[in-house]
Order: C-alpha cells, then structure tokens, then sequence
C-alpha cells in the first residue's frame, strides 16, 4: 500500500536532481505528448489546430535542450534557456494565434476561438453602445467564433464579472479586425502583467523562466490563449499579488487582487485566501491593508454593476454558472459533480447542487484545519487544492480550468524560497512584537 507514495516521492527527488534545462527538456517532451493527444482525442477544430502548430516546436525544441544540456555550463545555459522559450513563445503562441485571426477575418469556414471570445465581444459592444452587459433575458450559450459577425452570441449569457468587459470593448471599436479580436487584448495583457509581476519579483533567474513558462509557453498557457484566453489575466493578476504580497506591499498587492477578483470569480479563492497570511508588520496592519485594497476595487465594481439591472447580474452571474436556468451553460467535461448531476436528472437538479456545494466547503474547511496555511506559498498551495476539488465537484465546468490549481501549485513550490527570505528578513522589533503578542494571548 506505501509502495505508490515511496515511488512518487522517489520519481520527485529524482526530479529535483536534474538541471533547469533538463527539466525544460522533459516538459517541453511531455507538451508534445499533449499535443499529439489534442490531434487524436480533441472534437475541437481550434485545439486540433493549435496541437498541429504546437506538435514539431514542443518535440525539437525538447530535443535541443536535452542535447544541449549534456554538454552546456551552467552559465550558458540560462541564455540558451531563454532563447528557447523565446523560439516557443513565436511558434506555439504568436503564430498560431496570428493565424486563426487571419482565418476568422476572411470568413474561412471552421470555429477559430472557443465560446467566450464572441461572449465577451458582445458584451464589449454593448458597452461601447452605452448598453448594459448583462442581459436581462439571455436566451442562449456561447458558440464558436467563425468570423466577426455582431449577430454572434447578440443573445448569449454572460458568466463573466464586470472587469472582463475592458477585453471585448475593442471589438466596439473603428480599429482594425484583427486587433478587435478579444484574444489579442487577453494575450497582451497577460504577458504585460506576467513580465511585470516576474521584474518585480525576487526569484532566481531560472526561477522566473520556469514560471514564464506555465504561465505562457507550456499547453497551460498557450493552448487557453490561442484558443479563447479568458483564464489567464486571471492567473497573471494572482501572480503579480503574490509577488507584490512577498515585497510587503499588501496595499497594492490588493489591488491586484481585486482586480482580478472583478474580472471572474475563479480568483476570488486566492485574492481572498491572501488576506489571511501577509506578512506580518510591527503593527499587524498588512492583512488590514490588502482587505482594504482588495475591497476598495471589488465592491463598487460588484455593487455598481448589480445595481444596473439585478435580474440580469443574478440570471448571469449566480443562476447559469450553476445550471439553474433552462439553458445550460456549455462548459463540460466528464467530471465528478456533472456526472451525478446528469444521473439525477432535472427534478433533482438544485438538490445535488446544493449538495456538492456543501461537500466542497466541508471539504474545503476539513483542508484548511488540516493544513493550517500560515505562508504565502502554503496558502497558495492549499487554495490549489480546493480549487482541483471545486473543479472536480463542479456541476458546469471543463478540465482547462485544471490550469488554475497547475499554475498554483508551481508557484507553491517555487516559493517556498520566498518564505524562507521573508523569515530571514523578520526585524528585531517584528519579533518582539509577535512574541509579545502571542504572550499575551497565553496570559
């Protein structure tokens, strides 16, 4: 029975031992497997086409660092790391997004973005037009992007926060086609937060290209991007909070938060889970203070656009993510939680979802008292956790969101470092004070 968890933690600590550049070789091998799984398995044309301009980068760029790696000083090979990602970013990202734009603008017939990209264009048009969002009586789901037809998904749910809209509010606009698209503001911003969040950031070199890497280069960023990319702003908005949360801004590092909070809930485990572990000031004020910078961005945004219309705010936001209308969201995946709400049909719909949400806050709650997160990089880790259980028990969701506790639980490795710093760096009147305070709580 112990002889599974003996052979993982020998496989990890053979992981460890290999280089940076060993490592990238083994991931970018694993990506091309990925890949050729997406040509064989997918029923999507915009992955199956993504996996054909991904496959032959992924493999001979896998090749070359693992050829490389035998005989590169560990000096050269950090340029030689960068320059490979470099060559990945252009191949896997750049240019099949380029063409599956090109595609959707001359009318090529095939789908050339997943559902949410015409979801947020509309919703970016009808701002443009001085119109709400969220409609009132959506009475349809997203479909496909084929071209740059306004009639696509006019009449679509919205499942998204009022921050998405700034991404399809160029779609409104005279630019352009290709740049109307909403992935290329998604792509842009992404990596604008991703490379501002790893400037700032006081990891290693090798440490901030690993994390460059999942967040842009490997399938868990370039695949979502090319195809829709609605998650990743997400995931480099919670980046650069912890990042700024690890320099002791909590302030800012709660705008961030909070930006990304009103952009979909997704961030909302991880923007709030930080709050209960910024570092400690002499005065405790830090988690005070990200609280503050945080709510200062969500709840006007939240309040404002839930005042404009509540039914539509409550019908989008809260009813169809959670199956409750007569329309059912499009997100699937033969997960856990969709399987038994298929078995107990429409009548018991709302009970197994009320269900499923008490099973993932137990199970959640159970986690937290286990685990006791104290750090950033535990917290993380633990939020990466709940979020794979809230995945799996979700009554309307798809295995990309899988990128969110992938992501995560990276940066809690690669950040467990940060933690060991951020102790290292505790002042003599940071100390005192902790122990002050914890000796009056014994008296």
């Amino acid at each position: 029975m112990l002889a599974a968890p003996q052979q993982g933690i020998r496989l990890w600590r053979i992981l460890q031992e290999l280089t940076p550049l060993e490592q990238d070789a083994l991931l970018y091998l694993s990506s091309a497997i990925f890949a050729i799984g997406q040509l064989f398995i997918s029923t999507q044309a915009d992955y199956v086409q993504w996996a054909e301009f991904a496959l032959i980068p992924y493999a001979f760029v896998g090749l070359v660092a693992f050829a490389i790696s035998r005989h590169a000083r560990a000096r050269s090979s950090r340029y030689t790391r960068v320059s490979l990602v470099l060559s990945l970013l252009v191949l896997c990202l750049v240019l099949p997004l380029s063409v599956s734009i090109a595609q959707r603008v001359n009318n090529v017939p095939g789908v050339h973005a997943q559902d949410e990209v015409a979801v947020i264009e509309r919703c970016g048009d009808r701002v443009v037009h001085n119109q709400n969002c969220y409609l009132n009586t959506p009475h349809s789901v997203g479909t496909g992007a084929q071209n740059f037809s306004t009639a696509t998904d006019s009449k679509a749910f919205v499942p998204y926060l009022p921050g998405m809209i700034i991404f399809g509010i160029p779609n409104g606009l005279t630019i352009p086609k290709p740049l109307r698209d909403a992935r290329v503001s998604l792509t842009l911003f992404t990596l604008v937060v991703t490379l501002v969040a790893l400037g700032l950031s006081r990891l290693s070199a090798d440490d901030r290209v690993r994390l460059f890497q999942f967040v842009i280069i490997l399938p868990t960023g370039a695949l979502p991007l090319v195809t829709g990319g609605d998650d990743l702003p997400i995931v480099a908005l919670l980046l650069l909070t912890l990042v700024l949360s690890y320099r002791k801004q909590p302030f800012i590092a709660g705008l961030a938060g909070g930006v990304a909070a009103v952009i979909k809930l997704t961030a909302w485990p991880l923007a709030f889970g930080l709050a209960l572990v910024q570092p400690h000031q002499p005065d405790r004020r830090s988690r005070l203070r990200y609280g503050v910078g945080l709510i200062s961005v969500l709840a006007p945004v939240i309040v404002i656009a839930g005042l404009i219309d509540p039914k539509a705010f409550f019908i989008n936001e809260i009813l169809f993510p959670l199956g409750l209308t007569k329309i059912k969201s499009p997100a699937e995946s033969p997960l856990l939680g969709q399987k038994l709400v298929g078995l107990f049909g429409s009548q018991l719909h709302l009970y197994v979802v009320a269900a499923l949400v008490i099973i993932g806050a137990e199970l959640a709650l159970l986690l937290y008292r286990r685990i006791r997160p104290a750090t950033l990089s535990v917290m993380t880790g633990y939020v990466a956790l709940v979020l794979f259980i809230a995945i799996l028990l979700a009554p309307a969701t798809r295995f990309g969101y899988l990128l969110y506790p992938a992501n995560m639980a990276v940066w809690a490795i690669i950040l467990r470092k940060l933690d060991r710093d951020l102790k290292k760096s505790v002042t003599p009147v940071e100390s005192v004070a902790s122990s002050s305070s914890v000796s009056q709580g014994r008296t």
